[in-house]
């Protein structure tokens, strides 16, 4: 496989992990807020979103952040030697040419 498309399916699978991370926080957030509303979190029906309850939306919170941890990990393997190359650069001690007005 290309490297180019090695990238891209990163790219794309962070892009999609970490859509589901933020859908999931809203929901969580904002539609199944904990407390379980006005029944105090007592047992009863439970709140759900989508067919899925608090419990569900956490369990996908989480293993989204999981999986998203894990491609993060490929992604800094895959350019490990552009990391090292640029913080060298970034720390030498050479001099930059100083701008002197004439």
């Amino acid at each position: 496989m290309k490297k180019v498309t090695q990238n891209y399916f990163v790219f794309l699978s962070l892009f999609i992990l970490g859509l589901i991370e933020a859908v999931s926080g809203f929901v969580l957030w904002l539609a199944l807020p904990q407390g379980g509303g006005w029944q105090g979190g007592r047992a009863g029906g439970g709140a759900e979103f989508w067919a899925l309850s608090r419990h569900n939306w956490i369990d996908i919170h989480d293993w989204a952040a999981v999986a998203i941890m894990a491609v993060i990990i490929i992604h800094l393997i895959m350019h490990w030697k552009w990391i090292v190359y640029a913080t060298r650069r970034v720390f030498q001690n050479k001099k930059l040419p100083s701008k002197s007005a004439a």
